[in-house]
C-alpha cells in the first residue's frame, strides 16, 4: 500500500508532541512491514527539505501558518508523483481540507477537538479560527472515515455531527522498554509532571496543587520534565512562593532518563484541560507508576479512576492536592494502583495500533484479503 500522510509536524520537529509520536510509531511500523509511506509536513530551522526517518519519506515545506494553503497547492503534485492509494490527514490543529484537494480515499486521524478550551491557550483571533475550523469539519469531511484515539474523542466527533459508523477507535500503544522496566519498590519523594509547559496542559494547576500539598510535606518535591512558553513564569513563581528548592526543572527528557523519572515517581500528574488520550499516562503505567489526572475527555479513558489512578475535577488545584495526599499517605492504595496500571498498560502496543490502522485503511479501499505486508 502507498500511504501519503498530511500533518503539521514530523517526529524530528523541535515542537513535536504526542500526535507526532503516535503518527511515527504507527506508520514507521507500516513502513517496516513493507508499505510505502510519505509524510508532507512543515519545515523548521536547519531541517532538510526531504529525508527518510525509520522508513517514512518526509517532505517539508513552509511553516504552520500557511500549511493548510501549502497542502492545497503542493499535495496535487505529490499525488501525481507518489500515486498514493490512501491519504491520511492527521487532524490535530486547523483542518487541512484534504477532501477538497483530492478524491483519493482518505482516513482522518484525530486526537481530540479543542472546542472552547482553545480560548484558554491562544489569542482570541487564533482561537476563534481554530474553533470555527472545527465547526466546518462535518461539512467538509462528512464522507470520510475517522480514526479516533479514545472513546471520548469518538464521542466528540459524533456530537460535532460525524456519523458514528464512520468513526473507529484505535488506541495508542506503548513502548516495550517501559514495560520491561523493573518495578521500583521504594519510590523517591517526588511527583512528576511531564509535557509541554502550556496553559491548556494545566501546568499551573499542578504547580498550585503542589503548593498546597507542600505546606504539610516539606520533604517532597515536584519535578517538571519538558519545556514550553510558560517556563520562565514558572521559575519566577517558584521563587516567589519559596519553592525554588522544592521544584526542579529537568528539561526535555527521553530514553532511559524518562523511564527512570517515571518509575521512581510517587505518581504522574496529568493536569491537562484537554487530551485525546494521554500517552504519558500509559508510559508511566508501563513503568509501574499510577497517575493523578484531570477528569476530562481522553484522560478519563486512559486512567481508570480508583483502579489505575485517581481523577480530580479539572482545573481544581485543591482537589488535585487532595488526590496527591491520598497517593502519598496511603502506601497500600498507591501500590494497588501501580499494579493495576502496569497490567492495564500491557494491553496496548504500537504493533496492535498499526495493525488496526492498516486494516481500517484496507477496509476503506475495499481490500477484503487483509495482509500485513506491502499491497
Amino acid at each position: 500500500m502507498r500511504i501519503l500522510i498530511l500533518n503539521y509536524r514530523d517526529i524530528t520537529h523541535p515542537l513535536a508532541g504526542g500526535a507526532e509520536v503516535h503518527l511515527h510509531k504507527i506508520f514507521g511500523k507500516l513502513a517496516e512491514w513493507g508499505h510505502s509511506v510519505m509524510l508532507f509536513t512543515t519545515s523548521y530551522e536547519q531541517a532538510s527539505k526531504e529525508e527518510t526517518v525509520d522508513g517514512i519519506q518526509i517532505v517539508r515545506h513552509g511553516g504552520d501558518l500557511l500549511f493548510p494553503l501549502n497542502c492545497i497547492l503542493k499535495v496535487p503534485g505529490l499525488i501525481k508523483k507518489f500515486k498514493p492509494d490512501v491519504i491520511v490527514e492527521d487532524l490535530n490543529k486547523l483542518p487541512l481540507f484534504s477532501p477538497i484537494v483530492t478524491k483519493t480515499p482518505k482516513l482522518i486521524q484525530i486526537h481530540h477537538l479543542w472546542k472552547s478550551s482553545i480560548f484558554r491557550e491562544a489569542s482570541f483571533p487564533v482561537a476563534f479560527g481554530v474553533w470555527l475550523g472545527e465547526k466546518i469539519i462535518p461539512f467538509v469531511y462528512r464522507n470520510c472515515n475517522f480514526a479516533a484515539v479514545s472513546p471520548s474523542a469518538k464521542n466528540e466527533l459524533y456530537e460535532l455531527g460525524i456519523d458514528k459508523d464512520k468513526i473507529s477507535v484505535i488506541y495508542n500503544g506503548t513502548e516495550n522498554e517501559f514495560l520491561e522496566t523493573e518495578k521500583i519498590r521504594d519510590k523517591s519523594l517526588y511527583f512528576l509532571w511531564l509535557g509541554r509547559f502550556r496553559k491548556y496542559k494545566g501546568v499551573w494547576v499542578a504547580f498550585k496543587a503542589f503548593r498546597i500539598f507542600a505546606k504539610k510535606h516539606p520533604d517532597v518535591k515536584l519535578l517538571f520534565a519538558g519545556s514550553g512558553p510558560e517556563e520562565a513564569k514558572m521559575r519566577e513563581r517558584a521563587k516567589k512562593w519559596g519553592l525554588e528548592d522544592r521544584v526542579e526543572f529537568c528539561g526535555t527528557v527521553s530514553g532511559q532518563t524518562k523511564i527512570e523519572l517515571y518509575s521512581k515517581a510517587l505518581c504522574l500528574l496529568q493536569t491537562s484541560y484537554k487530551e485525546g488520550w494521554g500517552l504519558t499516562v500509559i508510559e508511566a503505567a508501563a513503568a509501574g507508576t499510577a497517575t493523578v489526572a484531570s477528569n476530562v475527555s481522553g484522560l478519563c479513558d486512559s486512567v481508570i479512576d480508583n483502579k489505575t489512578g485517581l481523577l480530580f475535577k479539572a482545573g481544581k488545584a485543591a482537589d488535585c492536592a487532595k488526590k496527591m495526599e491520598e497517593i502519598y499517605s496511603n502506601a497500600d492504595l498507591r501500590k494497588s494502583l501501580e499494579g493495576e496500571a502496569r497490567s492495564h498498560a500491557a494491553s496496548f502496543s504500537w504493533e496492535k495500533s498499526a495493525m488496526e490502522t492498516l486494516f481500517l485503511m484496507q477496509d476503506i479501499l475495499g481490500i477484503t484479503n487483509r495482509v500485513q505486508g506491502s499491497g
